[in-house]
């Protein structure tokens, strides 16, 4: 047999076998991406229900607080802040992780429309006024842009 024909034949399966290597880089890479995506939505719905559980158990407190802050109570007041805190702190984790590319623009567009429902009211929009220089700056600015009312 010739040298040059078994170096030949030799060499176009070591290209096909990087094809397939590469192929399978490529599938396995893709499959990882949607199995992070998927545990990164589990764990944002499941922060999403602690927030929601939040909100429900302090409804009555919640609401005033939205319509009229200055009527609360110091200790009124810091539970409304704790439970605007949660709040943005959800929203938070989803700016995190559309930064990230783990969520796309749609989902980000609904958490930042959920959080809108709150920013109209003024109680709400001053606690988050207090609250947001704890949040980095790049999130202060993404809320700031989109809701320019809440400062």
């Amino acid at each position: 047999m010739d040298w040059n024909l078994i170096t030949a034949i030799a060499t176009v399966i070591g290209v096909v076998g990087g094809i397939v290597s590469v192929g399978f880089l490529v599938f396995e890479v893709r499959h990882n991406t949607h199995a992070i995506e998927g545990a990164t939505v589990q764990s944002l719905m499941s922060l999403e229900r602690d927030v929601f559980a939040l909100l429900a158990d302090n409804a009555e407190l919640f609401l005033r607080g939205c319509e009229t802050i200055e009527d609360l109570t110091r200790e009124e007041r810091f539970r409304f802040d704790r439970v605007v805190g949660a709040q943005m702190s959800l929203i938070y984790s989803a700016f995190v992780q559309h930064g990230e590319g783990l969520m796309d623009d749609e989902i980000w567009e609904a958490y930042l429309n959920a959080v809108g429902r709150y920013m109209v009211f003024p109680g709400f929009a001053e606690s988050w006024g207090v609250l947001k220089p704890a949040y980095p700056r790049s999130f202060r600015a993404a809320i700031g842009r989109r809701f320019p009312e809440a400062g």
